[in-house]
């Protein structure tokens, strides 16, 4: 299934779409409907459909979906199923502070390690972590090149730890910092915008105010 090309927005609703099964499991719901998904998630009930007739049907006409095969089917489609294991980059505020909150809820995702090159914090905790040299990274890549990076250096560090993990072999990167990063084509690099969305954000409730 991982095969067939949509769009990102398909993708990212997808993600979405299993937050929201995966909440209605804990809440011991067994069917839902589109409609229920589509409300529960904040999304057209139309794109709802549409983006699962993508890759087939999952439900039955007039009954809904069960809960948890359709969850098992989206984990498929996104490949999320046995989730490649997260390792930060950067023991600062922001970093401690991701290892600290954890992953639970993301279907399966776990910080596996944490790094820094800083020695006054190598052998520190970090959440339940041991702070780790970023001299280990490579150790780390080469028992599983599928590992996701996370940079969460300071200011001006981020080009560094990008090539560092590079070298190390590491193909995807998310990267906290908001300095615009240069990666090889065959890296793959996401930024957490958080300036982006509060632009998006204002846009939006300026432009309601015009309207209004």
């Amino acid at each position: 299934m991982i095969a067939v090309k949509v769009s990102e927005k398909s993708i990212r609703r997808l993600s979405h779409y299993a937050r929201c099964l995966r909440l209605a499991k804990l809440r011991g719901e067994l069917i839902m409907t589109s409609q229920q998904l589509a409300t529960n998630c904040g999304i057209s009930s139309a794109a709802v459909r549409r983006d699962l007739s993508i890759y087939g049907e999952f439900g039955k006409q007039g009954s809904g979906y069960n809960v948890n095969d359709l969850l098992v089917n989206i984990e498929d489609i996104l490949g999320t199923t046995n989730p490649p294991p997260v390792i930060i980059v950067g023991a600062g505020s922001i970093g401690c502070a991701l290892m600290d909150s954890g992953l639970d809820g993301t279907g399966g995702y776990i910080y596996d390690s944490i790094f820094d090159n800083d020695p006054a914090k190598i052998g520190k905790k970090c959440g339940e972590k041991i702070i780790q040299s970023t001299d280990e990274i490579k150790n780390v890549l080469e028992v599983n090149n599928e590992i996701i990076a996370v940079i969460a250096v300071t200011g001006g560090a981020g080009q560094q730890a990008l090539e560092n993990l590079v070298q190390a072999g590491c193909k995807a990167i998310l990267s906290f910092t908001l300095e615009p990063l240069r990666a090889p084509e065959n890296v793959e690099v996401r930024y957490v915008e958080v300036s982006t969305e509060l632009d998006v954000l204002t846009h939006s409730i300026r432009r309601k105010e015009r309207v209004n």
